[in-house]
């Protein structure tokens, strides 16, 4: 009995570690306006073969302090930039006249619009990325959901600083890395 006992909490003990990862992923070079802090946590078992229709359903904040034309420009970029690293990993996005397997949540908030409280109490995990004196702390959150189900397969949140000053190549470039890095973890565990 107490054998088994010990077992049993060795496995969920194990599997409590590996639901939930958190990085810290330095960015171009090792300032602090570059670094970019990553959590992801599995929340059901379910995998999909390569080959699988995903669909996208991006998330606006109602109220943000970007102007409506600024939001739909990063929104623009980061579903070009997941599109096209889930396309990389043998995924293929649904046309109008197909089923998605899963859907592809996202949201982009800056921190004075969603506060780190608010994510954690909403999406359930936060990297925690400290604010810093002179920098827009921003946050990049996605999630996977089970199209059959309705129910929540993986998320994954980045936060990093908002760089007003990058080119519209450079700003596609550090979305792609901020991307490629999150759904990083869901492809490792799916």
């Amino acid at each position: 009995m107490n054998k088994t006992m010990n077992s049993l909490i060795l496995v969920l003990t194990v599997l409590a570690l590996t639901a939930c990862v958190q990085v810290q992923v330095p960015v171009e070079n090792n300032n602090k306006g570059n670094q970019l802090a990553i959590s992801s946590v599995r929340d059901l078992p379910i995998v999909y073969p390569q080959g699988s229709l995903f669909s996208l359903a991006p998330k606006y904040i109602k109220e943000t302090s970007l102007k409506a034309e600024q939001t739909q420009k990063i929104y623009h970029l980061y579903t070009n930039a997941i599109i096209s690293d889930i396309q990389k990993n043998h995924f293929e996005l649904a046309m109008p006249d197909k089923q998605a397997v899963f859907h592809v949540g996202f949201g982009i908030a800056l921190s004075n619009d969603l506060s780190d409280v608010k994510i954690s109490e909403k999406f359930g995990i936060t990297p925690g990325l400290p604010e810093h004196s002179g920098l827009k702390k921003g946050s990049f959150l996605i999630y996977i959901e089970d199209a059959v189900t309705g129910r929540r397969v993986w998320r994954g949140i980045a936060q990093g600083f908002a760089h007003e000053e990058l080119t519209v190549e450079q700003r596609q470039q550090r979305i792609s890395v901020i991307v490629s890095s999150v759904m990083k973890q869901f492809y490792q565990t799916n």
